[in-house]
């Protein structure tokens, strides 16, 4: 693995600014089994320069979250309060169609960056995808799609350096059953993201606050 490094319009992201991101999270309560499977993963990726996003204790969800979209044509700052009601409006239109679900996520894996859990089966995942994509187009245009976000996935850690893959996947794949979980989706969150670098592990750290929150199915807000 490769250290990760966060980009925005293609460039390295500016530390300390705030984008706005469309995010599907686990909600403690009722992902439970998904995120006793993730926390089971963080003291394998102890001895790595992987930085969890959540404990190995405790109820929450951390920073665990799917990526839906990210928006690109601009920083968070930069939408004013009618932009963001013309985006929130689009969203809402676009995802109400598309019934609450449940998909799975699993088994966990390292990759070029970290470690994730890919989502599968992923047609009604990437179909909330698709219709944010088309709510997006819909209330900032094309600008704002400058980043695919590829193969769905929950990502549980990034890295903050290099180090051998192979090993980890070892341990990830003989220790951690059971090795897939359920994930409910019934809304996504817009959220400002902030990526910052950290000066003490060279690596990047992630944090965000909350804009909306937005339903599927036409349920209410």
């Amino acid at each position: 693995m490769e250290k990760f490094v966060p980009r925005f319009q293609g460039r390295t992201w500016p530390s300390g600014t705030a984008v706005l991101h469309i995010y599907g999270l686990p909600q403690p309560g009722v992902d439970d089994k998904l995120l006793s499977l993730a926390r089971s993963c963080v003291p394998l990726m102890k001895e790595y320069p992987i930085a969890p996003q959540l404990s190995g204790t405790g109820d929450d969800a951390g920073l665990l979250h799917w990526t839906v979209e990210m928006l690109a044509d601009a920083p968070a700052d930069d939408y004013d309060q009618e932009a963001l009601r013309q985006l929130v409006d689009a969203l809402t239109t676009a995802l109400a169609s598309i019934k609450p679900f449940t998909t799975e996520v699993g088994p966990p894996l390292a990759n070029a960056s970290g470690a994730v859990l890919d989502m599968w089966p992923e047609e009604e995942a990437e179909a909330v995808r698709e219709a944010t994509r088309t709510a997006i187009l819909k209330a900032r245009g094309e600008a704002a799609l400058q980043h695919s976000g590829g193969r769905l996935h929950i990502s549980l850690g990034y890295a903050d350096g290099t180090g051998s893959s192979d090993r980890l996947n070892s341990l990830l794949r003989n220790e951690v059953v059971p090795r897939r979980a359920p994930l409910f989706v019934d809304r996504v969150h817009l959220l400002a993201v902030t990526w910052t670098e950290d000066e003490t592990s060279g690596g990047w750290r992630m944090s965000w606050d909350s804009v909306a929150e937005i339903p599927l199915g036409g349920l209410p807000r």
